[in-house]
C-alpha cells in the first residue's frame, strides 16, 4: 500500500530541478551551498573529535524532540552533551528539560536594525553568545533553550546563520557530543542545521501522512547532497510511536525502497521506539521518559540507539569520515562568498 507518490513534484516546497527548495532564503543559502568547494584552508582544518547529531522530521508531532532529550539523557551519565533546541520560533525542549530560562537562542543573534537592547517587547539579540546560553538539566546534560513564538528567529539573514554557526563551533568545543532538535519540515534554517551534523535522524511514525513527509524531506536533502556531496553526512530512519518492532521495520522497508528506487540512496534503520504510556506521563512531568522510568520499553530502545551512536562516534579518535570540521568549511565559504571575515 502506498501512501505517497515517490515521483511527485507537486509540492510547493519540493525542490526545483536545481535543488532549490523555494522562496528567497533558500537561493541565497543555495548560492551559498554551491561556494563550498574544497580548499587549502578547509584541508588544513583539524579533525573534529565533536560529533553533531541533528534529529528532525517531515511533520511535526512525531516525537522529535522528546526523542532528542532522550538521547541526551541517556548519554548524559557518560559524556558531556549539549542540546540545541534549533526549532526556531516554536522550540520547546526546555519544558521537557524541567527548567526555566531567561535567555534564548535569538539572544546570540545581531539586534535587527531598530532593536534597543533590553527594552520590554524589543526581543532584544545580541546581548549573549550560544556558549553561554547553556543551561545545566536535571538529566546531567546541558541545553542551548531555543525561541518561541519570535518570527523574526525563522527568517534568518546569512549574516545571522553565520554567527549561529560560530556559536555551535564554540559548543562543540565544550562537549563531547552535539545534539541538535531541528524544526520540522524542509526550510532553508532546517537545512542550515542538517548540514553540519555528522548524523542525521529522520523520525517518522507509521501515520501515513508522518510516512510520506518523511519521504519528502529525505527528497529534499538529496537533491541538496546531489548537488554538494559529503561523505560525513548519514540519514538514518527513526520510527516511532510504532505499536511493535515488527510495525517499525515495516515503516523503515516502506520508505527504504523508495529511497532505493528513485534516490538511489540507502536508508538505515537507526531504531524503532514503541508507543510507550511512560512517554506520555514523562512528558506531563517535564522530564525525559530515560529519567523517569528507566526500565520503560521507550526508555530502553532510547538508550539502545543512544549506545549504538556512542559505539560508533564517542571514541578516543573519531571514525575515518570525520575529515574536517564541517562548521570550518561552511564558514570558509561564507568568508569566499561574502569577501568578508566570518
Amino acid at each position: 500500500m502506498n501512501f505517497f507518490d515517490p515521483n511527485s513534484a507537486h509540492r510547493a516546497d519540493d525542490p526545483g530541478a536545481d535543488g532549490t527548495v523555494g522562496g528567497d532564503q533558500a537561493s541565497r543559502l543555495r548560492d551559498l551551498f554551491r561556494t563550498r568547494q574544497a580548499s587549502p584552508e578547509s584541508l588544513n582544518a583539524p579533525r573534529r573529535r565533536t560529533p553533531i547529531f541533528a534529529i528532525t522530521s517531515g511533520k511535526g508531532g512525531v516525537g522529535k524532540t522528546n526523542l532528542a532529550v532522550g538521547l541526551c539523557a541517556a548519554l548524559a551519565p557518560t559524556h558531556g552533551i549539549t542540546l540545541v533546541d534549533a526549532d526556531l520560533g516554536m522550540a520547546n525542549a526546555d519544558v521537557l528539560c524541567g527548567v526555566s530560562v531567561h535567555k534564548r537562542l535569538h539572544h546570540a543573534l545581531p539586534a535587527p536594525d531598530g532593536a534597543i537592547h533590553g527594552r520590554v517587547g524589543a526581543h532584544a539579540s545580541g546581548d549573549a553568545d550560544l556558549a553561554s546560553l547553556r543551561v545545566p538539566t536535571p538529566m546531567g546534560f546541558s541545553l542551548v533553550p531555543g525561541s518561541v513564538g519570535i518570527s523574526r528567529i525563522t527568517q534568518l539573514s546569512p549574516s545571522e546563520q553565520r554567527s549561529l554557526l560560530r556559536g555551535l563551533a564554540a559548543i562543540e568545543a565544550r562537549s563531547d557530543a552535539v545534539v541538535i532538535d531541528t524544526g520540522a519540515g524542509i526550510s532553508a534554517g532546517v537545512f542550515a542545521f542538517l548540514d553540519v551534523a555528522d548524523v542525521v535522524l529522520v523520525v517518522a511514525t507509521p501515520e501515513p501522512t508522518s510516512i510520506a513527509d518523511a519521504y519528502a524531506l529525505i527528497k529534499c536533502y538529496a537533491a541538496q547532497a546531489r548537488e554538494h556531496p559529503s561523505p560525513r553526512q548519514r540519514l538514518r530512519l527513526v520510527v516511532n510511536q510504532a505499536a511493535t518492532t515488527e510495525q517499525g521495520q515495516v515503516v523503515h522497508g516502506r520508505i527504504a525502497k523508495v529511497c532505493r528506487e528513485f534516490l538511489k540512496l540507502d536508508l538505515p534503520l537507526a531504531g524503532v521506539i514503541h508507543k510507550d504510556a511512560a512517554v506520555v506521563d514523562a512528558v506531563m512531568a517535564r522530564t525525559s521518559v530515560v529519567a523517569a522510568t528507566p526500565s520503560a520499553t521507550a526508555a530502553g530502545q532510547m538508550k539502545l540507539l543512544a549506545r549504538a551512536l556512542a559505539r560508533e562516534w564517542l571514541t578516543p579518535e573519531p571514525p575515518a569520515a570525520v575529515r574536517e570540521t564541517p562548521l570550518t568549511v561552511r564558514l570558509a565559504a561564507w568568508r569566499r562568498a561574502f569577501g568578508r571575515r566570518a
